[in-house]
Order: C-alpha cells, then sequence, then structure tokens
C-alpha cells in the first residue's frame, strides 16, 4: 500500500505582512531631481557682472565723446520778441558764442537772463531756451519807450518804468514826445503816468513841457498832433486824460483843454496862430 504524502495548505498572512509583500512585488521607480546647470548658472552671472562694469564706461565715454564734439558748443543763437532794441545788442549782453558749452548753458539759463535785464536797461524779461541740441534761443519783452529827454543836444529815450537810457541820438528815432524843462526825476515820474494813458492819446502827444504856470510847480503843457493844447497837473493827468477824447469830439476848432481842475475846452484866440 502506498502513502501519499498530503501537502499542507500555506497559512494565513498577517495585513502586515501582506503589505510588506505588496511593496516587494512593486517595481522602483527612479527619482530624478532637476537643478539647473552649474554651468548656466556661472555663464548667467559672468555676464550680468559684465553689464554693471561695462555699462557705466560706455556712458562715460559717450559722455566725454559728446563734450569735444562740436554738438556740445552753442552753434546758432536767435532773439524773439525784439521791436527796437538791436538783436546783435541782446546777443553781446548775453556773452553767448560758439565757445559756450551747451550744457553751461543749460544750468545757467537764469543767469544769463538775468545778465541780460542787467546789461539792456530795454529789456523788462528775457528767458534763455535750449533747442535742437546747439540751438539757443533767447525770448525778450522790451519796457516800452514813452518819450525823449535832450541833454547836451542829445535825445536819450524814456522808458515806460522811468529809466533813461544813457546812450543818446543826434535825433529821436520815433515820434515819441519830446519832455522839456524836467529833470531827470521828474521825467522819469511823467514816463510812468503817460504810459498809463489810453494809448490813442499817447500817440497823438508830441511834447511835453514843465510850464508851472498859475503858481502850480506840477503844471504841465502838452503839445498834440491834432492842432490841440493839453493843460493839466502832473499828479492828476493819468486820471483826467480820459476826458480829452470826447471834449475834442464835442467841439470845433483847435484850442485848449484844460484838465487841471475840472475838464473845460477854450478855444484859441484869432490872433494864435496853430
Amino acid at each position: 500500500m502506498a502513502w501519499r504524502k498530503h501537502a499542507k495548505p500555506n497559512d494565513p498572512l498577517t495585513p502586515w505582512e501582506a503589505y510588506q509583500a505588496k511593496q516587494k512585488r512593486r517595481p522602483e521607480r527612479a527619482t530624478k531631481l532637476h537643478l539647473p546647470g552649474v554651468a548656466t548658472l556661472r555663464r548667467r552671472k559672468r555676464t550680468r557682472n559684465l553689464v554693471l562694469l561695462l555699462t557705466p564706461l560706455l556712458l562715460l565715454l559717450a559722455f566725454f565723446g559728446y563734450m569735444v564734439s562740436p554738438l556740445a558748443k552753442v552753434q546758432q543763437v536767435s532773439v524773439a520778441g525784439t521791436v527796437n532794441v538791436p538783436i546783435q545788442t541782446v546777443i553781446d549782453a548775453s556773452g553767448l558764442s560758439d565757445r559756450v558749452l551747451i550744457p553751461q548753458v543749460v544750468v545757467s539759463k537764469h543767469k544769463l537772463a538775468a545778465r541780460i535785464e542787467k546789461r539792456v536797461p530795454q529789456i523788462k524779461t528775457a528767458r534763455v531756451s535750449v533747442s535742437a541740441l546747439d540751438h539757443v534761443t533767447i525770448h525778450v519783452a522790451e519796457h516800452q519807450p514813452i518819450g525823449y529827454v535832450v541833454t547836451k543836444k542829445r535825445y536819450h529815450m524814456i522808458l515806460a518804468n522811468g529809466t533813461i537810457i544813457k546812450s543818446g541820438t543826434t535825433t529821436p528815432l520815433d515820434n515819441y514826445p519830446v519832455f522839456t524843462g524836467f529833470s531827470a526825476g521828474e521825467a522819469g515820474k511823467l514816463a510812468q503816468t503817460l504810459s498809463r494813458f489810453p494809448a490813442v492819446v499817447r500817440r497823438t502827444t508830441s511834447e511835453v513841457t514843465a510850464s508851472r504856470g498859475e503858481g502850480n510847480p506840477y503844471q504841465i503843457t502838452m503839445t498834440m498832433t491834432d492842432g490841440n493844447t493839453v493843460v493839466a497837473d502832473s499828479r492828476t493827468v493819468a486820471k483826467q486824460i480820459k476826458y480829452y477824447p470826447s471834449i475834442i469830439a464835442q467841439v470845433k476848432g483847435k484850442g485848449t483843454v484844460d484838465l487841471e481842475v475840472g475838464a473845460y475846452f477854450k478855444p484859441y484866440s484869432k490872433s494864435t496862430s496853430k
């Protein structure tokens, strides 16, 4: 009789042993860690350092190249706004030439303007600007000329601010009134007064004389180009002169408009030649 060996059934695995067995059967996956290349990092760092080093040097070279080039110097000067003052007078007063650097002009624009105003009394305001890299423009506004005073047979212009120009001419350059019999201070103050006249009246005034009549040291007589005469007080004429056009429009013939006390018209006598 043959004997057969019976196989014993496998013992059941515990949950922990089953998990361990499962983990052993699972294929291992390689973990890859992606890091930037060391060579790339070094190359970027070198490039950055090179840029930081070269940028200031290039800027410095560009600056020095500009400073030695013709573009850095004033090549052209123009003047805008002049009426009576010659353009060359303004340019000479500014001191600008082709030896002056544009950067100097940019940083000293206000000083240049003040220099022009000081050296040229006729200039009321001045402003300096730079355009087109090497082109400088001087913008000016002039004091309004009011009249002339005659000193040693030379006509000296009086401006609206009362300034009397030192340089004179042998003849008047324009049809401004001539001030006669006044001191320099009196003429300056009277010029400021006339600057407040209506333009049409100011253009009609031919001569202003210090008549000082009837015990009034402030009496003035104005000869008008329309053939009339105005007698007034220099202290009040700026307010009274506004009546002159309406008075002349209401009368016939020529005469004297008295604005010293009140405002009235007195025709010339027949024997008076006007």
